[in-house]
Parts: C-alpha cells; structure tokens; sequence
C-alpha cells in the first residue's frame, strides 16, 4: 500500500512539473466605414505584407504562443512600434492611441490542467477596437 501511494505522489509531481503554452490573439476590429490598412515599418519586416481590416469586420494581425497564465492581462500588440495604421489611404487619421493598454479590450478561455495546478487562461484575445468617433 505504502508502494501504491508513493508512485501516486511521484506521478502526481512529474505531471505537475511540465510547462504549458497559451495562443494570444491581437486584433483590430473595424466598426468605421473605411477601409484600414496596417502598414509595418523597420528593417525587420521590410519583406511583410500590409494587412487590410475591411470596413466593419475584425481581423487578427498577430498570433503567438508563449507561457500560460493564470491572470488575464490586455496589452497592445508587442510590436506595436512597428505598426502604421492608414485609414482610407490616408483621407481620415487615426486619433485613438495604439499603444496605449487601456484601448485594448481582453477576452479569454480557460483551461484546467495539473500542469498549471488548476485554472489557466489557454487562448487571450487582445482587440482594439475602432469606430467613427476614433477617427477625424
């Protein structure tokens, strides 16, 4: 019995020891009646597309993995530096500021998992939302 019990505990620890990955999102949804084009700037990305987010649609702009998380957390895009957002080829600008935490909106799913000892957020959708009143 006492074999029993020490191999639950020591499987019990190997399970928990593991690391375990989430999918972060960032999007731009578009609620304007203007086209938005995502322009990216620096050497780094001299070879990437623009992104268009059509007239009131969302549309993901960026997709990574990194280490779960217990706690939802919304921030802008990490290369937030390197976007340029044109509006209606650049007829209307932009007054709503992209980098700023606080005009990014969170939603999450949560998973359970030994390997996070309980509750984690397994997808985190960072959106930033744009409408009319954003624009001038």
């Amino acid at each position: 019995m006492k074999k029993i019990l020490n191999l639950t505990i020591i499987i019990l620890i190997c399970m928990s020891c593991g690391d375990s990955f989430s999918k972060f999102a960032h999007s731009i949804n578009n609620q304007t009646e203007y086209d938005i084009i995502l322009y990216f700037t620096g050497q780094e990305f001299e070879n990437q597309d623009p992104i268009l987010c059509p007239a009131n649609q969302e549309t993901i702009i960026f997709l990574m993995e990194d280490w779960s998380i217990k706690r939802i957390n919304c921030s802008p895009c990490p290369i937030k530096e390197y976007i340029k957002l044109v509006v209606d080829d650049g007829k209307k600008h932009l007054i709503k500021d992209f980098a700023n935490d606080n005009n990014w909106e969170c939603t999450g799913d949560k998973n359970w998992s030994f390997i996070m000892a309980g509750s984690y957020y397994a997808y985190i959708k960072s959106t930033f939302v744009i409408m009319e009143d954003d624009l001038e």
